[in-house]
């Protein structure tokens, strides 16, 4: 496996930070996950995962600044890896705490959602603070299979 975590260079992106371009990203992980031959819930559960934390780069990241986000997409065995770097401020998703999913609605504090999802349907959330600055959030999922038929 390479240093970056890929076993082989990964599919690669970069978009704006614009909430419009976010089908962008989830296109290139279903066609990565697919071509791995990852069932459709394990597809579907990382793109989930994937644009909930692009969409905080976005939104809480950029906040209306202008900005880019760059997206990995690959496997390591039998792993399915998305690497997400950005050069927003610093922001670790993992220190957000888990919400308290046994209060009333209205007794929730408003956001950490979207992070509380994918730490849900990810089997892991890695991050670190680029060298230049900036985030690397790296997301990974165990690689379900699509069943075989026949034979």
């Amino acid at each position: 496996m390479a240093d970056d975590g890929f076993a082989e260079p990964p599919a690669t992106l970069s978009i704006p930070a614009e909430a419009a371009r976010q089908a962008e990203v989830r296109a290139l992980v279903r066609s990565t996950a697919t071509e791995a031959g990852a069932d459709e819930e394990t597809t579907s559960d990382l793109i989930q995962a994937v644009d909930e934390l692009v969409c905080n780069v976005i939104v809480h990241g950029y906040a209306g600044r202008e900005g880019s986000i760059d997206v990995a997409v690959g496997r390591s065995d039998d792993t399915l890896v998305v690497r997400i770097r950005d050069d927003a401020p610093p922001f670790d998703p993992r220190s957000r705490p888990t919400p308290r999913l046994d209060l009333p609605l209205e007794h929730r504090p408003f956001g950490g959602m979207g992070i509380h999802l994918a730490r849900t349907l990810t089997d892991r959330i890695d991050h670190r603070i680029l060298p230049r600055g900036g985030n690397e959030v790296t997301v990974t999922k165990a690689l379900g299979h699509t069943a075989k038929t026949g034979g």
